[in-house]
């Protein structure tokens, strides 16, 4: 990580010195170099945080981050959904830790915490975009979208003990989702 850091630094400096006497003058170099040192500092932070995890190719055994988990995953294809109905985000993005089951669509707490979940729900012109998020079968927060094209959505946080579920549903009988526009994501903060 220290590597792609320094490359980056000499990388920024190099054509920073090229182009700030070039076209910028000497206060374009001055803010290059401040850049760059921000974003040498903001890597080796993330490096010493994460142990190297999130840089690993080949940690996927956890090595002691076994409640570190995240996921993102899209619907496939577009679809109206009655109400009450799981909406299936089928194309799983990320699934680090392995808690969101595309099988039936919902996130399983890995550990007790306080997670964020995100959504977003793209709808079609003559149809609403309402859904809910669900934790163990009751509502948790519900989103609401006119008719008409538009992407709607929330991001909140819940507190959950392990085992708890989490999933989005149809909140009204007339709730359409367009495929690949509808995501839902989530990450155990701490």
């Amino acid at each position: 990580m220290k590597t792609i850091a320094l490359v980056c630094v000499v990388m920024c400096l190099t054509f920073g010195i090229a182009s700030s006497h070039y076209y910028y003058g000497k206060g374009m170099m001055s803010v290059l170099s401040k850049q760059a040192e921000a974003l040498y500092q903001g890597l080796a932070m993330v490096s010493s945080e994460d142990g190297g995890m999130l840089t690993s190719h080949h940690d996927h055994g956890y090595h002691g981050y076994r409640h570190r988990v995240t996921f993102t995953a899209v619907t496939s294809s577009s679809a109206k959904y009655s109400s009450g109905t799981t909406i299936p985000f089928t194309t799983v993005k990320t699934n680090y830790g392995n808690a969101f089951n595309n099988g039936n669509y919902r996130f399983t707490a890995p550990s007790n915490g306080v997670y964020v979940f995100s959504w977003s729900i793209a709808t079609h012109s003559s149809y609403y975009g309402h859904a809910k998020l669900m934790k163990n079968g009751s509502t948790y927060h519900q989103v609401h979208c006119s008719s008409g094209y538009q992407q709607c959505g929330a991001t909140v946080t819940i507190i959950l003990n392990k085992h708890d579920q989490v999933w989005l549903a149809s909140d009204s009988s007339s709730t359409y989702v367009l495929a690949t526009y509808s995501s839902f994501s989530g990450w155990k903060l701490n």
